[in-house]
């Protein structure tokens, strides 16, 4: 399933093309109408964590929402198993994630400045935040990939899911930048591996469960 993923993205280059495409414009944007602003450590980790937000919650679900469309999923049902399915998409959707999530702090943290306090901190921050974020997304999609509706259900689903990852990421982003205490950007760190390994371990539950309906 993970060979196929990335021979489609091979083929289509839809996914990269679109975290570029949203990391470039975002990046640019935020960059601009800061501009001469000297910003806080808070404030450059929410907007960095809303730029990898945009940028990954723009592709990532299309994985399990494209195969319904393209009348492909009946297929995959007679050759696979529900739990060899999602976990070969989320590991590429992990890998794309965090390809897009190394570019864009690359980008952002280039064109606005920012001094890093503590690397180790915010490479381990980053790293956990994609994982979480590409095993939340995977999730949602899952969920919505039978419905008449899906990529508005599979919104739905991600907002309150999405809305703690953004204030944990954001928590431990700062404290790297040298907004806040290291005790607080540790506990930061291991909420947000705890939430990528939480949505990773239930997930392939949660779609065997969407896969029988």
């Amino acid at each position: 399933m993970f060979l196929k993923e990335w021979q489609t993205e091979l083929r289509s280059q839809s996914g990269v093309l679109n975290g570029l495409l949203f990391s470039v414009v975002t990046v640019f944007a935020i960059s601009f109408a800061s501009l001469s602003t000297k910003m806080s450590g808070t404030v450059v980790a929410g907007m960095l964590w809303i730029a990898l937000l945009f940028s990954t919650s723009a592709s990532l679900p299309r994985t399990f929402l494209s195969e319904e469309e393209h009348g492909t999923g009946d297929l995959l049902r007679l050759i696979s198993r529900p739990h060899a399915i999602f976990w070969g998409k989320a590991i590429f959707n992990s890998l794309q994630c965090v390809v897009t999530g190394a570019m864009l702090s690359a980008l952002y943290l280039g064109f606005n400045g920012t001094t890093i306090g503590v690397p180790w901190l915010f490479v381990v921050s980053v790293l956990a935040g994609c994982l979480s974020l590409a095993g939340t997304v995977t999730l949602c999609g899952a969920i919505a990939s039978q419905a008449s509706n899906r990529a508005v259900l599979a919104a739905v689903i991600a907002v309150p899911l999405l809305l703690p990852l953004v204030t944990i990421g954001v928590s431990a982003v700062r404290v790297s930048l040298g907004d806040g205490d290291m005790a607080s950007g540790i506990a930061s760190v291991i909420g947000l591996v705890g939430y990528a390994g939480a949505t990773l371990a239930t997930g392939p539950w949660i779609y065997a469960t969407v896969w029988k309906s």
